[in-house]
């Protein structure tokens, strides 16, 4: 089991990678589009740079997905814990776990309506960039299968750890 646990740090800590690199690229094209509309057009160089908008949008589906299914290892993920936190540990635990469950199991959805979307996909291109829509729209299940594998990998950290899950963002490390 440990094994699993660094192999999903390991994995993690590429994918924050991945994300900064998309990150520069939203910027960059976001920077580039502002370039182009305002300043060349001050300048006097009307310049039309529409592939901009595209790859920002697309670029921020998958930082969007890719980086919930970071955050989820960690339990950084969204969450109104003040109730599960404040009951005592024989209803709160269980609670917690089963709340959990429900959540892996609405990951699992997003995968299956993911997929679907990503079949949608291979008749769509975009309207710009002319690429197959497939690529926006393999985020949806890749990232959310992150998110189940993330989540299992936290359940056995604190497991493993004897920890209290409903606690498990307070021993995150600090970014």
């Amino acid at each position: 089991m440990r094994l699993f646990l660094r192999a999903t740090d390991a994995a993690n800590a590429v994918l924050t990678l991945v994300v900064g690199l998309l990150l520069a690229v939203v910027a960059g094209a976001v920077m580039w589009q502002v370039i182009v509309r305002f300043v060349l057009t001050a300048a006097g160089l009307n310049l039309s740079a529409p592939w901009t908008e595209e790859l920002a949008r697309y670029t921020l589906i998958w930082i969007v997905f890719l980086g919930a299914g970071i955050g989820v290892r960690h339990a950084r993920m969204i969450a109104l814990e003040f109730l599960i936190r404040k009951l005592p540990a024989l209803a709160g635990v269980p609670l917690r776990y089963g709340v959990t469950a429900l959540t892996i199991g609405f990951f699992a959805l997003l995968v299956h309506v993911g997929l679907q979307f990503v079949e949608l996909g291979r008749a769509e291109t975009s309207p710009v960039m002319t690429i197959r829509k497939t690529w926006v729209y393999w985020a949806m299940p890749a990232g959310a299968a992150l998110m189940i594998w993330n989540s299992v990998a936290l359940v056995v950290e604190t497991i493993l750890e004897g920890r209290d899950l409903r606690f498990a963002a307070d021993h995150a490390p600090q970014d």
